[in-house]
Protein backbone atom coordinates (compact mmCIF):
# COMPACT_ATOMS: atom_id res chain seq x y z
CA UNK A 1 0.00 0.00 0.00
CA UNK A 2 1.48 3.49 -1.02
CA UNK A 3 2.20 6.58 1.78
CA UNK A 4 -0.81 8.31 2.35
CA UNK A 5 -3.00 6.45 0.92
CA UNK A 6 -6.54 7.94 1.66
CA UNK A 7 -9.76 6.03 0.48
CA UNK A 8 -12.64 8.91 0.78
CA UNK A 9 -15.17 6.80 2.18
CA UNK A 10 -13.52 5.46 4.58
CA UNK A 11 -14.40 6.93 8.23
CA UNK A 12 -12.55 8.95 10.35
CA UNK A 13 -12.73 8.55 13.95
CA UNK A 14 -12.24 11.30 16.98
CA UNK A 15 -11.84 11.39 20.60
CA UNK A 16 -15.21 12.32 21.98
CA UNK A 17 -15.84 15.15 23.09
CA UNK A 18 -18.70 17.69 24.56
CA UNK A 19 -21.30 19.59 21.97
CA UNK A 20 -21.55 22.42 24.56
CA UNK A 21 -24.14 23.91 22.81
CA UNK A 22 -26.26 20.55 23.13
CA UNK A 23 -29.87 20.74 24.65
CA UNK A 24 -29.18 17.24 25.70
CA UNK A 25 -26.07 14.07 25.74
CA UNK A 26 -26.89 10.51 25.06
CA UNK A 27 -24.09 8.85 25.13
CA UNK A 28 -24.01 5.22 23.76
CA UNK A 29 -20.87 2.64 24.46
CA UNK A 30 -19.43 -0.73 24.34
CA UNK A 31 -16.86 -2.45 26.15
CA UNK A 32 -13.93 -0.39 25.58
CA UNK A 33 -16.03 2.62 25.14
CA UNK A 34 -16.56 2.56 28.51
CA UNK A 35 -13.23 3.94 28.94
CA UNK A 36 -14.28 6.76 26.14
CA UNK A 37 -17.05 7.58 28.10
CA UNK A 38 -15.04 7.81 31.51
CA UNK A 39 -12.78 10.43 29.98
CA UNK A 40 -15.59 12.62 28.36
CA UNK A 41 -16.75 12.63 32.13
CA UNK A 42 -12.97 14.12 33.02
CA UNK A 43 -13.58 16.69 30.60
CA UNK A 44 -16.27 17.77 33.04
CA UNK A 45 -19.77 17.53 33.44
CA UNK A 46 -22.34 18.96 31.27
CA UNK A 47 -25.26 21.20 32.73
CA UNK A 48 -27.56 19.72 30.12
CA UNK A 49 -29.51 16.26 30.29
CA UNK A 50 -27.55 13.62 29.90
CA UNK A 51 -28.26 9.53 29.46
CA UNK A 52 -25.52 6.91 29.24
CA UNK A 53 -26.39 3.35 27.56
CA UNK A 54 -23.74 1.03 28.32
CA UNK A 55 -22.88 -2.97 27.59
CA UNK A 56 -19.85 -4.59 28.67
CA UNK A 57 -17.91 -6.49 26.09
CA UNK A 58 -15.52 -9.47 26.27
CA UNK A 59 -13.20 -8.74 28.94
CA UNK A 60 -13.97 -4.42 29.29
CA UNK A 61 -16.33 -4.14 31.66
CA UNK A 62 -16.54 -0.72 33.19
CA UNK A 63 -19.60 -1.17 34.72
CA UNK A 64 -18.68 -0.61 38.38
CA UNK A 65 -16.57 2.63 37.35
CA UNK A 66 -19.75 4.43 35.15
CA UNK A 67 -21.49 3.83 38.03
CA UNK A 68 -19.67 6.01 40.60
CA UNK A 69 -18.88 8.45 37.47
CA UNK A 70 -22.09 9.25 35.71
CA UNK A 71 -24.36 11.14 38.40
CA UNK A 72 -27.44 9.80 36.51
CA UNK A 73 -29.08 8.60 33.44
CA UNK A 74 -26.84 5.45 33.53
CA UNK A 75 -28.73 2.97 32.36
CA UNK A 76 -26.39 -0.70 32.10
CA UNK A 77 -27.48 -3.18 29.76
CA UNK A 78 -26.05 -7.40 29.13
CA UNK A 79 -26.30 -6.99 25.73
CA UNK A 80 -25.85 -5.13 22.05
CA UNK A 81 -29.39 -5.96 21.93
CA UNK A 82 -30.76 -4.99 24.87
CA UNK A 83 -28.78 -1.28 23.92
CA UNK A 84 -30.05 -1.14 20.70
CA UNK A 85 -34.04 -1.63 21.93
CA UNK A 86 -33.25 0.83 24.41
CA UNK A 87 -31.99 3.26 22.25
CA UNK A 88 -34.95 3.13 20.28
CA UNK A 89 -36.97 3.89 23.24
CA UNK A 90 -34.66 6.76 24.39
CA UNK A 91 -34.64 8.42 21.09
CA UNK A 92 -38.60 8.55 20.88
CA UNK A 93 -38.08 10.77 23.60
CA UNK A 94 -35.37 13.65 22.34
CA UNK A 95 -35.80 16.54 21.13
CA UNK A 96 -34.16 18.39 18.37
CA UNK A 97 -30.45 19.77 19.67
CA UNK A 98 -29.59 16.32 21.24
CA UNK A 99 -26.14 15.52 20.66
CA UNK A 100 -24.98 11.65 20.26
CA UNK A 101 -21.96 10.37 21.30
CA UNK A 102 -20.80 6.57 20.25
CA UNK A 103 -17.89 4.27 21.18
CA UNK A 104 -16.70 1.02 20.59
CA UNK A 105 -16.28 -1.74 18.39
CA UNK A 106 -17.05 -0.17 14.08
CA UNK A 107 -19.58 -2.89 14.08
CA UNK A 108 -21.07 -1.95 17.07
CA UNK A 109 -21.37 2.05 16.48
CA UNK A 110 -22.67 1.51 13.30
CA UNK A 111 -24.96 -0.52 14.96
CA UNK A 112 -26.36 2.52 16.75
CA UNK A 113 -26.16 4.69 13.57
CA UNK A 114 -28.83 2.86 11.50
CA UNK A 115 -30.79 3.02 14.21
CA UNK A 116 -30.17 6.83 15.53
CA UNK A 117 -30.71 7.09 11.25
CA UNK A 118 -34.02 6.06 11.43
CA UNK A 119 -35.12 8.84 13.92
CA UNK A 120 -33.30 11.68 10.99
CA UNK A 121 -30.13 11.85 13.42
CA UNK A 122 -27.48 12.08 10.31
CA UNK A 123 -23.91 10.54 10.17
CA UNK A 124 -22.95 14.75 11.30
CA UNK A 125 -24.68 15.11 14.20
CA UNK A 126 -22.54 11.97 15.48
CA UNK A 127 -19.41 11.54 16.93
CA UNK A 128 -17.62 8.43 17.21
CA UNK A 129 -14.99 6.90 18.97
CA UNK A 130 -13.31 3.60 18.06
CA UNK A 131 -12.16 1.28 20.57
CA UNK A 132 -10.93 -2.27 21.65
CA UNK A 133 -10.78 -4.33 18.27
CA UNK A 134 -9.91 -3.07 14.57
CA UNK A 135 -12.49 -5.85 13.59
CA UNK A 136 -14.33 -5.15 10.37
CA UNK A 137 -17.68 -5.62 9.27
CA UNK A 138 -17.99 -6.74 5.65
CA UNK A 139 -20.68 -6.61 3.00
CA UNK A 140 -20.54 -9.20 0.22
CA UNK A 141 -21.08 -7.86 -2.68
CA UNK A 142 -22.18 -10.96 -4.61
CA UNK A 143 -24.60 -12.18 -2.29
CA UNK A 144 -25.80 -9.18 0.06
CA UNK A 145 -24.55 -10.71 3.26
CA UNK A 146 -22.74 -9.28 6.03
CA UNK A 147 -20.22 -10.85 7.94
CA UNK A 148 -19.21 -9.13 11.37
CA UNK A 149 -15.67 -9.25 13.09
CA UNK A 150 -13.35 -10.27 9.94
CA UNK A 151 -9.45 -9.09 11.60
CA UNK A 152 -7.43 -10.41 8.46
CA UNK A 153 -6.99 -9.11 4.74
CA UNK A 154 -9.13 -11.90 3.27
CA UNK A 155 -12.19 -13.47 4.76
CA UNK A 156 -15.28 -16.15 4.59
CA UNK A 157 -18.37 -14.55 3.50
CA UNK A 158 -21.20 -15.63 6.01
CA UNK A 159 -23.47 -16.25 3.30
CA UNK A 160 -22.41 -17.85 0.27
CA UNK A 161 -18.77 -19.15 1.58
CA UNK A 162 -16.49 -17.05 -0.90
CA UNK A 163 -13.25 -15.78 -0.22
CA UNK A 164 -13.92 -12.03 0.22
CA UNK A 165 -10.86 -9.52 -0.37
CA UNK A 166 -11.49 -6.88 2.48
CA UNK A 167 -11.57 -3.13 0.94
CA UNK A 168 -10.79 0.34 2.56
CA UNK A 169 -14.02 1.47 0.58
CA UNK A 170 -17.06 1.63 3.13
CA UNK A 171 -20.76 2.29 3.09
CA UNK A 172 -22.05 4.48 5.28
CA UNK A 173 -25.57 3.04 4.56
CA UNK A 174 -24.81 -0.26 5.17
CA UNK A 175 -22.39 0.19 8.16
CA UNK A 176 -19.64 -1.84 6.24
CA UNK A 177 -16.94 -2.52 4.62
CA UNK A 178 -16.92 -3.93 0.84
CA UNK A 179 -16.10 -7.29 0.19
CA UNK A 180 -15.28 -8.65 -3.32
CA UNK A 181 -14.33 -12.02 -4.02
CA UNK A 182 -10.72 -12.57 -4.65
CA UNK A 183 -10.41 -16.17 -6.15
CA UNK A 184 -13.02 -15.15 -9.23
CA UNK A 185 -9.99 -15.48 -11.68
CA UNK A 186 -7.99 -18.43 -10.28
CA UNK A 187 -10.32 -20.72 -7.79
CA UNK A 188 -9.05 -21.80 -4.76
CA UNK A 189 -5.46 -19.40 -5.86
CA UNK A 190 -5.38 -17.43 -2.73
CA UNK A 191 -2.55 -14.73 -1.45
CA UNK A 192 -1.53 -15.11 1.98
CA UNK A 193 -4.04 -14.31 4.91
CA UNK A 194 -2.70 -11.99 7.09
CA UNK A 195 -4.28 -10.47 10.87
CA UNK A 196 -4.00 -6.37 9.93
CA UNK A 197 -7.37 -6.04 11.86
CA UNK A 198 -6.64 -7.02 15.51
Amino acid sequence: MERGYWIRSKPVYTSLLWHEKATSHLVVAQGQGGMAVLKLFQLMHPKQAITVLYTPYAEADYSKTLVKVVPEGLHILETEQEVLAKLEIVLQGMCMGMRLYIAGSEDFMWSVAKVANKFGIEDAGMMKELTGTLARPIYCVHCKATTHGVTTNIGECSGCGRMLFVRDHFSRKLGAYMGLMIDAESPGELPEIEEIYP
